[in-house]
This record gives structure tokens, C-alpha cells and sequence, in this order.
């Protein structure tokens, strides 16, 4: 299959892209805080997470529209006649700044993708969890840690990829394929991992909302509500699949290694802003529709509750000094005796009501 030129490889799709993106997310967040303040909640994690992940992801856009004016993004590769027409030996100053633009995108994109997963998982937080030993907060706060520690890895992979040599990421494509680990694997990496943690943490709430006491309609609802993020898992897998075919073109010195670059930058933007804005979703749709989430965590904290009370209830063991005096108490007192006494008791209970008879 040869490489496809599509409409993403054209500088002014990466403009454009570069500056919707950026309002569509500035404005999804900007809204997301009124709506907080409308409906009188506290700006909590979730919220102000979402500021970095749109910085991250104007940092990509900034680079990206800059390599275009330099015409080090989006344009053909002018191989100099010196390179006989191998583009992977000459360094020239348009696949120097590319090579430069590159490096950014990779540093940044999982940061910006890192923060909006975290988003999610702090807003599940918000919702669902009660306490903070209970089962529900451990599964979130793990991810939250997995999330870091994931967004660490790739950044560091990033930023030392040459190791110390940093200049070879901004020589020949051939000083990089000599002095650095491989750009492709590393690609395809950061993008199978995401589509697979975005996987994970949309999946995360159907079966804590299924738990809650709501009518199925409203369960409907709300899981309805939460999988707006799919969003998200859609636009990682439409790159994930490009990133595959893409990959395979890496070092070829019969593909243009610009539009490479620029197609493979193209679609992480793009999936970093969607990320934004559907994060977002959620409590925008909320103010849209005029309802909020307390509901759904009143309904989680009486679901808390109500084990709770079970797990004390089931802990506790009465004793012979606490049988009641009275006859409802009395009966009241047997019917739960059932569950608690040993068989001792059970076999005394049985000789006295045979005497009875």
C-alpha cells in the first residue's frame, strides 16, 4: 500500500485544525466553569485539569503552525541535487526544523493526552466515590497513578530518545536512525496505549452506575451521558489504525519524509483537541439539560451507606444479656437469633419448644 497524501498533509488543513481546535477548547472549558459556578458546585481536580491538557495541546498547534510558515510542515521535502534524490542523508534547514517540530509534538502530546484522562477519572471520583478506602476510590486512584506514570514514561522516552546526542533529531533522517531509538515503534507504542487505557477508563463507570438505586431509564440516561467520552475512543482508534500504516513508511527514501511527519502530527492534534473538548461533555451536557449529577452521588453514598450498614450488621453477635423483655421485642429478637446463634443455642431453642408442645 503507498503512503496516502490526504487532505491532512496540506498546510492549510494543519492551520486550520491547529486554530478550531484551540477555540472549540477553550471554549468547551471556559463553559464547563460556568457551569459550575450555575449550578453552585466547587471547582474541583477535574475541572482545572483540563487547563493544562488545552496548554499541551496549544503548544502542538503553535509548533505545528509554525513549521508550516517555515514550510517545514505540510510541504513537500526539496531534496538539494546533492542527495541524488535520497532524502535520508542530507540535513538540510527544512528537515532540521522538522525533526526539531517532531521532538516537541512528542514531548507534549502525552502530557496533553495524560491530563485529559485524568479529567475523566477525577470527575468519576466526584461522582462516585463516598469513601476514600472504599473499592471504587483504590480502581480510580490506581488508574490516576497508572495515568502518571504512563504520561512519565513517554515524555522521558521522548526527551532522552538520543540519549544525550540531541543533535541527531534535528540532523539527516539517517544520523537519527543511527543515534536514536526508533522513532516508529515508539509512534506506535504511545498510540496503542492510549486507544487501550481510553478503553479502560470508558468502560470504568457502566457497572458503578448499573450498582446505584436509579430507575433503569435513569441509568440509561446517565450511562448515555458518560459515554459522550467516547468520543474520544473513536477519534484514538481512527489514529491508532493510521498510525499503523503510516509507521510502515518510516525511512523510506521513496516517501516524502515531511508529509510524514506532518500526517502522523496531524491526527495526534487532532485527537488531543477532540480529548478536550469531550471531557468537557459531561457537565456541559448537564447544564444543557438542567439537571446535575447529585442524584447519581447522593444515590452512590446511599449505596455506600447501605453496605456499610449490612457489613455491621453482619459483624455483630448478640448476647444472652441483650434478649429483650418484651413479647414483640422478644419475637423481634428470635427472628434474628436465626442468623446469629450458634448451634447450641439453636438446639436449646428446639428442646424447649417440643417440651412445649
Amino acid at each position: 500500500m503507498a503512503f496516502a497524501q490526504g487532505y491532512w498533509c496540506t498546510p492549510q488543513h494543519v492551520v486550520a485544525a491547529a486554530i478550531g481546535l484551540f477555540i472549540m477548547d477553550i471554549t468547551f472549558v471556559a463553559l464547563r466553569f460556568i457551569a459550575r459556578k450555575k449550578q453552585h458546585q466547587p471547582l474541583k481536580v477535574d475541572d482545572w485539569i483540563t487547563i493544562p491538557a488545552t496548554l499541551f495541546t496549544l503548544g502542538i498547534s503553535i509548533s505545528m503552525v509554525y513549521g508550516v510558515s517555515r514550510r517545514a510542515i505540510g510541504y513537500p521535502y526539496e531534496i538539494p541535487p546533492e542527495a541524488h534524490g535520497n532524502s535520508l542523508l542530507v540535513a538540510t534547514e527544512q528537515i532540521s526544523l522538522a525533526g526539531q517540530i517532531q521532538w516537541a509534538y512528542y514531548l507534549l502530546l502525552p502530557l496533553a493526552l495524560g491530563c485529559t484522562k485524568m479529567s475523566f477519572l477525577f470527575f468519576y471520583r466526584r461522582v462516585f466515590v463516598v469513601e476514600r478506602l472504599g473499592a471504587t476510590n483504590i480502581l480510580l486512584v490506581g488508574m490516576i497513578l497508572l495515568i502518571l506514570l504512563w504520561m512519565a514514561g513517554f515524555f522521558f522516552t521522548s526527551l532522552f530518545q538520543c540519549k544525550l546526542e540531541f543533535w541527531a533529531l534535528w540532523k539527516s533522517p539517517i544520523a537519527q536512525l543511527e543515534h536514536c531509538i526508533s522513532q516508529p515503534k515508539q509512534a506506535l507504542a504511545l498510540t496503542a496505549t492510549d486507544f487501550s487505557t481510553d478503553i479502560i477508563i470508558m468502560i470504568i463507570p457502566i457497572p458503578l452506575i448499573y450498582r446505584l438505586n436509579l430507575t433503569p431509564t435513569k441509568k440509561i440516561a446517565v450511562t448515555a451521558v458518560f459515554l459522550l467520552g467516547a468520543i474520544t475512543v473513536a477519534v484514538s482508534l481512527l489514529r491508532l489504525v493510521l498510525t499503523a500504516n503510516l509507521v510502515r513508511f518510516s525511512f523510506d527514501p521513496h516517501v516524502d519524509a515531511i508529509l510524514l511527519i506532518t500526517a502522523l502530527q496531524y491526527w495526534g492534534l487532532v485527537e488531543s483537541g477532540v480529548a478536550v473538548s469531550a471531557a468537557c461533555l459531561p457537565t456541559l451536557w448537564v447544564l444543557i439539560k438542567g439537571w446535575s449529577w447529585d442524584p447519581v452521588a447522593k444515590a452512590a453514598k446511599d449505596l455506600a451507606n447501605f453496605s456499610n450498614s449490612s457489613l455491621r450488621h453482619l459483624r455483630s453477635k448478640p448476647s444472652k444479656r441483650d434478649i429483650p423483655i418484651s413479647d414483640s421485642q422478644n419475637r423481634e429478637y428470635i427472628r434474628l437469633a436465626v442468623y446469629h446463634t450458634d448451634e447450641a443455642s439453636k438446639s436449646r431453642v428446639k428442646d424447649d419448644n417440643s417440651e412445649l408442645r
